[in-house]
């Protein structure tokens, strides 16, 4: 058994020592509050809306500038492609900002804040695929007025999407 690069490294060892081992180092991780992980979310989200606000101000701003004269025509007659344009965008960065910066030991922006990191129930970090997973669910999470957040309260601070992709928020070692 080998898992991740910082948590721990167990090779050639009994079965019982490597299962003792994984439940020390389990427990040994510290869970990350719920406050913390709700105020990094409000951060992420704002860092979020405004890099969006500035790339529709931007596109807009392409649309004015190239209009030559004809602004309120060209802008009426392209708006369905501006907001396709802008939307597309959007998901690409929200999917890229929760995907790539949750994996392999990074932390979002928010989450760096708070000092707390997404690894796997058993410590080691997330690859591309699970951390693109928990991104989906937490989707999932947040379909049907939050539901998946609110179990974080009757789950010992587990969401939907951690339980079903068995990741944990826990605190950063310093």
């Amino acid at each position: 058994l080998h898992s991740g690069r910082k948590y721990f490294q167990v090779r050639n060892y009994p079965a019982r020592y490597i299962v003792n081992n994984s439940l020390r180092i389990q427990q040994e991780m510290k869970r990350a509050s719920l406050f913390a992980r709700f105020l990094a979310l409000c951060i992420d989200w704002a860092i979020l809306s405004m890099l969006s606000t500035f790339v529709f101000i931007s596109i807009l701003a392409g649309y004015i500038f190239g209009a030559g004269g004809s602004f309120l025509n060209n802008v009426l007659s392209n708006s369905g492609l501006l907001l396709k344009m802008f939307f597309l965008f959007s998901i690409f960065v929200v999917i890229f900002y929760f995907t790539y910066l949750n994996m392999e030991g990074r932390s979002t922006a928010g989450k760096s804040i708070f000092k707390i990191k997404v690894l796997k129930s058993d410590g080691t970090e997330l690859g591309l695929l699970r951390s693109l997973s928990r991104f989906i669910m937490y989707i999932l999470s947040a379909s049907f007025f939050f539901t998946g957040f609110i179990m974080a309260f009757f789950f010992k601070g587990n969401t939907l999407h951690d339980i079903l992709t068995n990741t944990r928020v826990v605190e950063e070692e310093l």
